[in-house]
């Protein structure tokens, strides 16, 4: 990438700074928290009516009541929306497409400044999914009208995707934009999810996800004579023990791979809810619990899924539990790709060259909207850059460093005129 390219580039993001910052203001003043899935057709419509002004071809894409089965039950009866701009160069191909999702966690309690008002102050712009990652959002169109007002045509399809539920597993948003054939290797040769992993680094995945919920059945009887019943919330006493034994041991395993933060270079295994009983004096006759598992990539759900139901199925073959229902949640294999790639040396390149520094190289902890991408939509040049801080996510008073925004958006624009080309 030349130095007078990036020097464009860089004076016309300066001059579109306010802009940026207004936009990212109403962004986050419209409520989109996930679950239920609130006001999904509003905030679709403002990302395509700011597509539509820099000369996208708009696609509103309702997800349809078959695709909608992940849904948590808090969720049922709000509608899912896609929106999808594509803006043409002078020919198809190649094409990148930048995504992220605007659904956002709840915004729960400690916050100093109203989560849904937008605020700008000292030099930082506020509210629920101000990292997480409306920003990326912002990022990615702002991305394309820094281009346009450097006066640097492209040559090949500029794509930007807003989808919805990655907080909920990503199924209805991601997961449909990629089986609907709206993003494949087929029509696609090079893909960013715009999420904040912080915005000097490069992630080239993401650990796996296992959760999962176990119920074990016991036999109902009167507290004042439990030997007549079988106590399932001693069952499940039993199999936490056995957990602990011996899986606890597997996720000390460290990997080799540089998962962010270095904590989470392990495995964990966390029981998140448990459900049993209804009366003091009552044996109850189930116990349900919740697990969070996460991989590293070294590890499979095959094999964490494999090693739980062995010990479910000891329990049964012990009488210690009648008998037990595995129900699947989120079965997400870890994603990796060869960082030996143009995507990523165009990044790396761009990005010393917007920062001054060299850009580092990382894993999510938790999983992303990549694993569709790659998995499913079967490309391999497919990774995740943004311009929020992991450490803010999902935080009280959340918010992003307006320069962090502008120096994303000039990195993002500064790859796509490395890759796509240009008519100079």
């Amino acid at each position: 990438m030349e130095s007078a390219m990036i020097e464009r580039i860089h004076a016309a993001a300066e001059v579109l700074r306010p802009r940026m910052e207004a936009f990212l203001s109403d962004f986050l003043k419209i409520d989109t928290e996930n679950p239920p899935g609130r006001n999904y057709e509003k905030c679709v419509s403002f990302l395509g009516e700011k597509m539509r002004s820099l000369g996208c071809e708009v696609e509103y894409v309702e997800v349809p009541e078959e695709a909608l089965d992940s849904l948590p039950e808090e969720s049922k009866g709000f509608p899912r929306y896609i929106v999808v701009g594509t803006y043409k160069g002078t020919r198809e191909r190649p094409a990148i497409h930048f995504s992220g999702h605007y659904d956002v966690v709840p915004a729960g309690g400690g916050w100093t400044v109203d989560p849904y008002g937008g605020l700008i102050a000292d030099g930082k712009i506020f509210g629920r999914g101000a990292s997480d990652m409306k920003s990326g959002i912002a990022a990615q169109i702002f991305a394309l009208e820094t281009l346009q007002h450097a006066g640097i045509p492209l040559k090949g399809s500029f794509v930007s995707s807003a989808v919805p539920d990655e907080e909920t597993g990503g199924q209805p948003g991601m997961g449909y934009l990629v089986r609907s054939g709206r993003l494949t290797k087929e029509n696609t040769d090079y893909c960013i999810i715009t999420e904040p992993l912080d915005p000097d680094m490069i992630c080239l995945g993401h650990r796996g996800t296992l959760w999962f919920t176990l119920t074990l059945k016991g036999v109902q009887s009167h507290g004042s004579m439990p030997s007549e019943g079988l106590n399932p919330i001693e069952g499940m006493r039993t199999l936490l023990e056995r957990i602990d034994r011996r899986i606890r041991p597997q996720l000390e395993r460290v990997s080799m791979y540089p998962v962010s933060p270095e904590r989470s270079r392990k495995s964990t295994l966390c029981i998140t809810t448990i459900q049993a009983g209804s009366k003091v004096n009552t044996i109850p006759d189930t116990c349900s619990a919740s697990f969070d598992w996460r991989l590293i990539p070294e590890q499979s759900v095959e094999w964490a899924k494999g090693e739980i139901l062995s010990i479910c199925d000891e329990l049964v073959r012990e009488g210690v539990i009648l008998e037990y229902a595995y129900t699947p949640i989120v079965e997400a294999d870890p994603t990796m790709v060869d960082e030996d790639q143009p995507l990523v040396d165009a990044l790396k390149t761009c990005g010393k060259a917007v920062l001054g520094k060299e850009m580092g190289i990382n894993f999510s902890p938790g999983m992303d909207d990549q694993r569709f991408a790659v998995h499913e939509g079967g490309l391999r040049a497919a990774v995740v850059y943004g311009p929020g801080r992991l450490a803010l996510a999902h935080k009280s008073d959340e918010h992003i460093a307006v320069d962090d925004l502008v120096k994303g958006v000039e990195i993002m624009a500064a790859v796509a005129a490395e890759l796509l080309g240009t008519e100079e």
